[in-house]
């Protein structure tokens, strides 16, 4: 199904106050994994799925070991207590910029402050690593809070733009979840077939 989808750009960088979220550090443990594409495809769905997140369903093992190429991509996943809240990936760039690449909460904890306290982690790990920029999107597709909470924390627009894209309907993106696994179930169970 086509639909007018806003894609809203936002940057923050090294010299601008960024503002904290408070108690990130106490409330809210956060871990670096190992890049892994099928760990990446399950929080992708966890995440993204309520949003209609589509882009990763179809892609090949090639395109998960470019995306994964060493030193690149970090991944790191949000706990609240034992139990996963959220992540985000962090792509990092040669000319000193970080992309906060996805980043986003399980259903489960939307609405109760850990999205600002992922995203306060996720930048201060982004400067603690060397870069001078972080940038990310949202769109009109994503949840209502996430404009909000990019600006709060300090973030800037840089660029927005409208245009018209193809975004599945939930029987699609059902089906394209089921086709993942089908193809890949062989090389993530290690069960030749």
């Amino acid at each position: 199904m086509q639909e007018k989808v806003k894609t809203i750009y936002l940057e923050i960088t090294a010299n601008d106050r960024f503002l904290f979220k408070e108690g990130f550090l106490e409330k809210m443990e956060v871990r670096e994994i190992e890049n892994d594409a099928y760990i990446s495809f399950i929080l992708f769905a966890g995440v993204g799925l309520p949003w209609r997140w589509h882009s990763r369903l179809n892609w090949t093992m090639q395109e998960w070991k470019e995306y994964f190429s060493p030193g690149r991509t970090k991944t790191f996943l949000g706990f609240s207590g034992n139990i996963l809240a959220g992540y985000y990936e962090l792509i990092f760039e040669e000319d000193g910029n970080a992309e906060i690449k996805f980043f986003g909460i399980l259903p489960a904890y939307l609405g109760k402050g850990f999205g600002g306290m992922l995203l306060s982690h996720a930048v201060k790990s982004s400067f603690d690593n060397g870069a001078t920029r972080v940038w990310l999107h949202t769109c009109s597709k994503d949840s209502k809070n996430a404009l909000g909470n990019y600006l709060a924390r300090g973030f800037r627009i840089f660029r927005e733009e409208e245009k018209l894209e193809l975004v599945p309907e939930k029987k699609e993106l059902i089906k394209m979840v089921s086709l993942f696994y089908t193809r890949y179930m062989d090389y993530f169970t290690g069960i030749g077939g």
